[in-house]
């Protein structure tokens, strides 16, 4: 289900179980991702998806090469996704401001994040006794802006 996060947080207090949250711009979504988001999912019984927005990937790689829209589609189709949240603050590429609000009991990252340095979002999840699990998902093999551009 897409929610926006100001309507995810009014049903929060009602979701039971285990959260597990994780993150990315997904553009485009490749074998990495979707291995993240499953692999995620097994740790709780609620798996939320924040997407980044356009502005993100603007700033990441110079543009988006599919629209948000797009990719929360795809994200939210996918078999272990409960909730996908769209995420975007202006100049900050965090998603601090999600987790503060969605305050999940996980937060999960895979690839190459895996401490302090490489997870901006590390001293919020500290600060909310929010558990970090890394490694998640098959290693780093795929790159989506590598994707694309190989796709020229």
């Amino acid at each position: 289900m897409i929610l926006e996060l100001k309507d995810f947080v009014k049903i929060r207090k009602n979701i039971k179980g285990q959260v597990v949250l994780t993150s990315g711009g997904y553009d485009p979504i490749h074998p990495g991702h979707i291995s993240c988001i499953n692999d995620s999912a097994k740790l709780g019984d609620v798996m939320v998806v924040v997407v980044n927005g356009d502005w993100f990937l603007k700033n990441k790689k110079g543009k988006p090469f599919m629209n948000l829209q797009d990719r929360l589609f795809i994200v939210d189709n996918l078999k272990y996704v409960t909730f996908t949240i769209p995420f975007e603050i202006e100049n900050d590429t965090t998603v601090i401001k999600a987790l503060e609000e969605i305050k999940p009991d996980i937060f999960t990252k895979g690839g190459d994040r895996f401490d302090a340095k490489t997870i901006p979002e590390w001293d919020t999840c500290e600060k909310y006794g929010i558990k970090i699990v890394t490694g998640v998902g098959l290693p780093k093999k795929w790159h989506s802006s590598k994707l694309v551009l190989n796709a020229k």
